[in-house]
């Protein structure tokens, strides 16, 4: 059994016009739509789901206002599928689908989802970067974008009091791997059938929050066109551009009306369980370079990073 990544990404939502536009400009494309519902699908088959916040087909809130309602998890067979619904099933009530989708809540009380999920192959093409002694690219100009077209889900951020109980479930029971670790701010975890650096990062907040959502586009280039595409039809953008130091994945956060932040992500760092967790200072590891860093951001003096060990011993062993 393998997580092969976030499958669907349901939203309640207050105002559907405004998040229709928003996700318009972001670059979505509709697979459907009618009076109350709009289902945008990316390349890889993954879904997300505006819904109107009163909508009686909706779990129930998790975080108060607008956001993600329910996450629904893709799995790589009905064989695995079948292992979750069991194995939550010893301590939780869980319920299916006619479809097969099976249905529970984490141990945060953020209602999740199970279904069969083959991901489309993506295909990108490879761009040769010039630079000073080393030419790559001859007698052709790089691909050029006018914006965004994501094509995948990289991941969903959730806020927690316990922050780690909530990680603690999908690396216990969904054999989720932990990542990283910001220090005293969250823990970051990949499904174990993706590579990315993360699919799912748990934040310490006073109480239950959904934060962002991160879509993958193809190079910094298509990043910028997004970016700058957004701005001028009026979205606004608390960071403007950066690059996390914890992943390396280039960022642009953009205030969402669907709820949280949506996020353009490129040149995120891809893993595999040779991968040894880290702890970081949060800030030092959140913030590379950022086009408008606030004063209260400011990295302090003791940046460090270091092997994840005794510090969080309860996740030391998080890998073996």
């Amino acid at each position: 059994m393998a997580i092969v990544g976030v499958q669907s990404a349901i939203f309640g939502v207050d105002d559907l016009a405004a998040c229709e536009k928003f996700f318009a400009d972001f670059g979505l494309v509709v697979a459907s739509r009618s009076a109350d519902e709009i289902d945008y699908e990316l390349t890889e088959g993954s879904h997300v789901v505006l819904r109107r916040s009163g909508d009686a087909s909706l779990p129930k809130v998790f975080a108060n206002g607008p956001g993600i309602r329910r996450v629904i998890w893709g799995v790589d067979t009905k064989e695995g599928l079948e292992a979750i619904e069991t194995d939550l099933g010893r301590d939780r009530p869980v319920t299916r689908d006619a479809d097969g989708t099976i249905y529970c809540e984490d141990d945060a009380g953020l209602p999740i989802g199970f279904r069969v999920f083959v991901r489309n192959r993506l295909v990108s093409d490879e761009e040769f970067t010039n630079v000073p002694g080393l030419t790559r690219r001859w007698n052709r100009h790089r691909k050029w974008f006018s914006r965004a077209r994501p094509q995948l889900i990289h991941h969903v951020v959730f806020g927690f009091p316990q922050f780690d109980k909530a990680a603690a479930f999908y690396r216990n029971r969904l054999k989720f791997r932990v990542t990283d670790v910001a220090r005293g701010r969250g823990i970051f975890l990949r499904a174990d059938g993706r590579s990315d650096h993360h699919n799912i990062f748990w934040a310490r907040t006073e109480k239950p929050t959904f934060m962002h959502i991160s879509f993958g586009v193809e190079n910094l280039d298509e990043l910028l066109a997004g970016a700058n595409n957004m701005q001028r039809q009026g979205w606004n953008s608390k960071l403007g551009l950066g690059r996390h130091r914890i992943s390396s994945t280039i960022y642009f956060y953009i205030e969402n009306p669907a709820g949280g932040e949506a996020e353009y992500s490129a040149d995120t760092d891809c893993l595999d369980d040779n991968w040894q967790p880290r702890i970081w200072e949060p800030l030092f590891g959140n913030q590379h370079w950022v086009a408008d860093l606030p004063a209260f951001l400011t990295v302090p003096p003791n940046e460090d990073v270091r092997l994840l060990a005794d510090e969080m011993p309860e996740l030391a062993k998080v890998n073996s």
